[in-house]
């Protein structure tokens, strides 16, 4: 995944909207991924504080997290924008309004529901052990957020959940499909071959785009890659900074179109982008 975070204001997106939605639901995931960080194992790739779109369930999710004999989830709901926990009957067992609250102040709510569900709530409200961009909202109360806006970012979500699950299905290679909260990018990482391993998915704004892009990147065992031949194609382009190199699609060449034209574009940079890096 591209390691260029730094939040870039002064670039104009023309999913305007859609880049201020992911901004704010980055700011409010890391609730949820605070609380994988605390509870679960810690795993070397970070892979422990990783999230999902749902979907069905119209949220983010964590992962399952032992709590007094049972299972719990916590999860960003979308329809009535809180921190929800809920087990695996779908049950919600604890429900945290955001709106209206500082993060600070939700953290403290969600603190008091940890103690009654048998969690030691110790650690939970530290802050990540990575850089977080410095939001102008970040110590504002939360605004409600426009159910059309998150319905804009869920079409672009569910289209990268999609297309990750063929890029897994067109290369017979198992990932899972998560969201890294470091950096907000729905994403995955496969072993494409013995010798390369390809990343793909759909990253925020940063210093690469001025809007929110599809990315495919690959890591060679050995070596480097020659970019001197990669093939261009006029609804895609390559970026091959010092940081970062690899192709991207812009959601602005997306925005517009029907569902089908913006997911048949995605599934052709998918596959002219795949199937040069494995040639490598």
């Amino acid at each position: 995944m591209p390691n260029l975070y730094k939040h870039t204001s002064s670039l104009i997106s023309p999913l305007e909207n859609y880049a201020k939605t992911d901004r704010q639901l980055h700011w409010l995931s890391q609730l949820v991924a605070k609380a994988n960080r605390t509870f679960l194992p810690k795993k070397e790739d970070d892979s422990h504080t990783n999230l999902y779109f749902d979907t069905l369930g119209h949220r983010i999710a964590g992962r399952w997290i032992e709590a007094a004999n049972r299972e719990i989830l916590f999860t960003l709901n979308f329809a009535n924008q809180s921190i929800e926990i809920i087990d695996h009957r779908q049950e919600t067992l604890a429900s945290i309004p955001t709106a209206s609250f500082t993060m600070s102040e939700v953290g403290k709510k969600i603190e008091q529901h940890l103690v009654k569900l048998g969690l030691n709530p110790k650690g939970y409200s530290d802050i990540m052990h990575y850089d977080m961009p410095d939001y102008d909202f970040s110590n504002k109360v939360i605004p409600v957020m426009d159910q059309s806006d998150l319905l804009e970012w869920a079409n672009y979500r569910q289209i990268a959940n999609e297309v990750c699950r063929i890029l897994l299905g067109y290369s017979q290679t198992q990932a899972e499909i998560r969201i890294w909260p470091h950096h907000f990018d729905t994403g995955i990482y496969i072993d494409a071959s013995e010798s390369l391993s390809i990343g793909f998915g759909l990253a925020m704004q940063n210093d690469l785009a001025s809007c929110p892009y599809f990315y495919m990147t690959g890591y060679p065992k050995s070596g480097t890659i020659n970019y001197e031949k990669a093939p261009n194609c006029a609804d895609w382009k390559w970026e091959l900074g010092e940081e970062w190199q690899g192709a991207i699609l812009p959601l602005n060449l997306l925005d517009g179109k029907s569902i089908d034209d913006q997911k048949l574009m995605v599934r052709r940079f998918l596959i002219e982008t795949f199937s040069w890096f494995i040639k490598q």
